[in-house]
């Protein structure tokens, strides 16, 4: 994995599911569980490097200056904790401030996100908000230290279109308003549409191809990134075209394919995918591509 993401800017990180995206977000902040570790690698966040960093000063970092919003919020909120409470925590750990202000700029944040009558949320727990609010609940207390990097682990799966689209104007809105970063991950190609700047699509573990939100819908290159787009449906098919599918699973990262880590699944592959694994190569401006199709030295004809 090899990519940059810039003041104000969304970066979306999209994939299938198990390729490698919410452990990408783990590795920034230092909290893959054993067995799972950093073999090698920078991660470096406003000039330093995270790597480097030891626990207390990582914890000072989590939630101040880098936020996530997790998968799913109903297992990553505590149940025996109000939700009130737990917004408060992080507020008087990393500003020093008394419970009782921690709770009102609870509340303050609950109204903020959207939440109805967020005073009397702030004193309710987990299983008694719906799966909207929780995820509202969630963005509150990754927002309540104004992060400088909100990273978002599918912050709209499991909601229907309509709180799922509410969800991602307000992640859109409050990023303006307090100008942080963010990096959304996703396997929805409509959220990224609707929310990035720049791309990376991701493959077992490998950033495939990384591009600006518009070349990548209308300029794919990858064939992964291809099988992807054609696997949407489109509102301009007719009723009789069948959606294309790709083949195959996505590989167990104890036994990746030699070579490139899609050739098993690669219509265009050849001899040559299955014997070395490609470079990430920049084809044009602010276009990078993990093809032999697309590597000048070793064209595939």
């Amino acid at each position: 994995m090899d990519f940059e993401v810039y003041q104000g800017e969304t970066l979306g990180l999209v994939g299938e599911s198990g390729c490698g995206k919410s452990v990408t977000a783990f590795s920034i902040l230092r909290l893959l569980d054993y067995p799972g570790k950093t073999v090698n690698g920078e991660v470096v966040f406003k000039g330093e490097e995270l790597l480097k960093k030891d626990k207390a000063e990582m914890r000072k970092i989590r939630g101040k200056d880098i936020a996530m919003i997790f998968q799913e919020p109903m297992t990553a909120l505590n149940p025996v904790l109000t939700i009130g409470f737990q917004i408060s925590e992080a507020l008087m750990m990393h500003f020093k401030i008394s419970k009782e202000m921690a709770m009102k700029k609870s509340v303050e944040l609950l109204k903020k996100v959207g939440i109805p009558i967020p005073e009397q949320r702030a004193n309710e727990y987990p299983h008694q908000l719906s799966g909207g609010m929780r995820q509202r609940a969630m963005i509150a207390m990754a927002l309540s230290c104004r992060p400088k990097l909100l990273i978002a682990d599918e912050p709209t799966t499991a909601l229907d279109v309509t709180i799922q689209a509410q969800i991602l104007e307000l992640i859109k809105k409050i990023k303006e308003d307090i100008g942080m970063v963010v990096m959304m991950i996703t396997h929805d190609l409509g959220v990224i549409a609707e929310i990035a700047d720049n791309v990376v699509v991701v493959y077992a573990g490998k950033a495939v191809e990384y591009a600006d939100v518009k070349t990548i819908f209308k300029a794919t290159k990858h064939p992964y990134t291809q099988a992807l787009y054609n696997s949407i449906p489109s509102l301009t098919d007719s009723k009789k075209k069948r959606l294309e599918v790709i083949s195959g699973m996505v590989p167990n990262p104890l036994e990746f394919p030699s070579g490139c880590r899609f050739n098993p699944r690669c219509k265009f592959s050849k001899s040559l995918c299955k014997r070395e694994e490609p470079e990430l190569v920049e084809i044009s401006n602010n276009h990078k591509v993990r093809c032999f199709l697309y590597n000048r030295e070793k064209i595939i004809t």
